[in-house]
């Protein structure tokens, strides 16, 4: 193995999203956007690079590749600049003229864009089975990897928990499954039948509450495994579930 899942490197050395399972244990690949600190879950930092409705270009059954027009607010800055390859291990959904059906593929590749936007070559995972005719439009996200930090910003999801502390620009191993402790609240596993944790706003776990502001509509991290005798809370050991 080229770097553990205990190590951070400033070499990148695998894709990002790159999957390896220790047992019942999932760890994704990342690129730490900032400072990481363990035992909390650290989020996606980019909101959604190209979108929506931008246009696309005729493209036949089986082509591997399609044109897309990147907006003049596109992109990290918001100013129509797309680095090349920077949605690699990203995501287009295609909405093809005519049908109901969206068309969704990963990123393998994408040609460079400079400010205020223009023509960007997106090469798929998968080729297309159907003729993209005028008037198809398309959305892109980057890499749920490719920056990730610890933030409190309640609208980025978390995408898993460091193995161990990380600096700006090293990459790294996420877990996204399996059993693991990390922070939690002191209501976590305490009472009847109260099982299923949410993460909170600075990626600690929370217990799933319908009236808590931050457990409301938060996002599912898993369930408590053991508890302690009459119901007290364990170390917690928690069943991650974000990725499997």
């Amino acid at each position: 193995m080229l770097q553990d899942i205990h190590q951070a490197s400033l070499v990148q050395r695998y894709p990002l999203g790159l999957r390896y399972a220790v047992g019942e244990r999932v760890y994704r690949y990342a690129r730490a956007g900032g400072t990481l600190v363990p035992d909390m879950g650290v989020k996606n930092a980019l909101t959604q690079h190209i979108g929506p409705t931008r246009a696309i270009a005729v493209a036949l059954a089986g082509a591997s590749t399609i044109d897309l027009t990147v907006g003049a607010t596109d992109g990290v800055a918001g100013n129509g600049a797309i680095a090349a390859n920077e949605l690699v291990g990203g995501h287009i959904v295609i909405f093809c003229a005519g049908l109901t059906a969206a068309i969704n593929r990963g990123i393998k590749r994408n040609t460079a864009v400079s400010a205020p936007g223009g023509a960007m070559t997106v090469t798929l995972d998968k080729p297309l089975s159907i003729t993209l005719p005028i008037g198809s439009t398309g959305e892109c996200i980057a890499s749920l990897y490719r920056n990730v930090q610890n933030d409190v910003i309640g609208w980025h999801p978390v995408v898993g928990l460091p193995t161990l502390a990380a600096t700006v620009n090293q990459y790294l191993w996420l877990q996204t499954w399996g059993p693991i402790w990390m922070a939690a609240q002191l209501t976590v596993g305490v009472g009847v039948n109260n099982m299923q944790v949410v993460f909170r706003a600075d990626g600690s776990l929370g217990m799933h509450d319908p009236v808590v502001v931050d457990g409301q509509y938060a996002q599912h991290a898993g369930y408590v495994m053991a508890d302690m005798p009459a119901g007290a809370q364990g170390a917690p050991f928690v069943y991650l579930q974000i990725a499997p």
